[in-house]
């Protein structure tokens, strides 16, 4: 399996050196659009182990003749969260902008794995049921040369309490089965605390919808311990995008996302210390006391090889490896890469949509084809020993107001999965 990745890499470079000789860069419109565009819609939902409810989704591009965009998801029902996202508010014209994300979960399920790396099980994990999960990432940005170049610095701070974890039903793995673990009171996790710093160099000929081009992302983040339990680590992500204009007006795209945790500072690292802190005292306690210390002892390890490796970008979700859930793949070290071909056929006529829920301009639609792999693991040397693949494809909607909407089906290793999410893939990194 090493030596197929490595072939794989291999021929992906071979692309990638004839793609950089190719380019003469234009940008092919204006970057800096105030076309407006609004998209408000309900939907009902199904998320995995809590239930069902109804999804309020507000978008709205190019407020009041700026480029300032606002997003806001808000969920009600069986999980209860809101998401919010202002982009692009200008502070110093066509110079210096915020981004800021904050969201918030009144009631919600995380997929806990019984191990870090790629050798889980579809079905080893439990749900972590909690009442309380934060997240505050403003970001500042500098953008020079038509948008060529870019350097961000931001901060990224998550957390969350757990009340309860549940084993997946066994006839259901999306539906809760047996309680394993109780928590009175909640038991609190630090997700992130972090300081980010990032660069862009976006030689394409659109910001928005590159068709050609190279486009490379550093991102360094700087996770900071608030107590003298958790670890302080370093993790260097490069994201190297390459844009391969076909037929008229598609593009075949290329992207190696490489992401290396390196721990400063150690957190934790005594493995009856983080038992007991994750409830294995209670576990007495517990309907099922076996369970329940298998369990404990499940998030200790877990929290014992992040004290002492750190974590580095994670593999699963709606960015990277599509057909597996948000988060499913973490380790110290990761690796990535796809291909996707997306073919634009609609007529470039800027048809305007005047509905109820939709007011924007067709710019294009899109239907993408994508393959992808990736590998994360504890060691570097071991990286790419076992990985996982996805495959599938799209339909896109690119907006006149510079937003995308995209639904992706992906299958893979562990079976199919359908994803609906705002821009293209490879764009975010909570």
């Amino acid at each position: 399996m090493k030596i197929k990745f490595l072939l794989s890499l291999c021929l992906f470079s071979f692309f990638i050196t004839n793609a950089v000789n190719a380019f003469e860069i234009e940008r092919r419109r204006e970057q800096f659009n105030k076309q407006y565009g609004q998209l408000f819609v309900p939907l009902p939902y199904s998320l995995p182990g809590l239930g069902t409810g109804l999804l309020f989704i507000g978008n709205f591009g190019n407020i009041a003749d700026t480029t300032t965009d606002f997003a806001a998801i808000g969920g009600i029902g069986d999980a209860e969260f809101i998401f919010t996202f202002l982009d692009e508010l200008f502070l110093a014209p066509d110079l210096l902008y915020l981004q800021y994300l904050r969201a918030h979960g009144f009631k919600f399920a995380l997929q806990q794995y019984s191990s870090r790396g790629m050798n889980t099980s579809k079905n080893d994990f439990k749900y972590g049921i909690g009442n309380s999960w934060d997240l505050n990432a403003p970001t500042l940005k500098l953008t020079f040369m038509d948008r060529m170049l870019e350097i961000g610095l931001g901060i990224n701070k998550q957390s969350g309490t757990f009340q309860k974890f549940v084993t997946p039903d066994e006839n259901d793995p999306t539906k809760q089965g047996e309680t394993v673990a109780t928590f009175d009171p909640g038991l609190e996790i630090n997700i992130a605390n972090k300081i980010e710093f990032s660069t862009r160099i976006d030689f394409t000929d659109d910001y928005k919808d590159p068709r050609k081009g190279i486009r490379n992302s550093l991102f360094i983040d700087r996770q900071t311990a608030t107590t003298s339990s958790e670890p302080s680590f370093d993790v260097v992500t490069n994201d190297l995008q390459i844009y391969i204009p076909i037929l008229e007006k598609s593009t075949i795209v290329l992207d190696l996302q490489i992401s290396d945790a390196y721990v400063t500072q150690k957190g934790e690292t005594n493995i009856e210390d983080l038992k007991i802190k994750n409830g294995y005292n209670l576990c007495v306690y517990a309907p099922d006391p076996p369970a329940c210390e298998a369990n404990a002892e499940n998030l200790a390890n877990t929290e014992l090889a992040i004290n002492s490796n750190g974590t580095s970008l994670t593999l699963g979700g709606g960015d990277r490896l599509r057909s597996f859930p948000e988060g499913r793949f973490q380790g110290a070290h990761t690796i990535y890469y796809a291909a996707e071909f997306r073919w634009n056929y609609s007529s470039s006529g800027g048809e305007m949509l005047d509905l109820f829920f939709i007011q924007d301009l067709v710019e294009e639609l899109q239907v993408a084809f994508f393959f992808e792999q990736g590998s994360v693991s504890e060691i570097k040397s071991e990286l790419g020993k076992t990985v996982k693949t996805s495959f599938g494809s799209g339909f896109r909607f690119l907006s006149g107001s510079g937003n995308l909407y995209r639904a992706d089906f992906a299958t893979g290793n562990e079976g199919p999965n359908f994803s609906v999410i705002i821009q293209y893939p490879w764009t975010y990194r909570l």
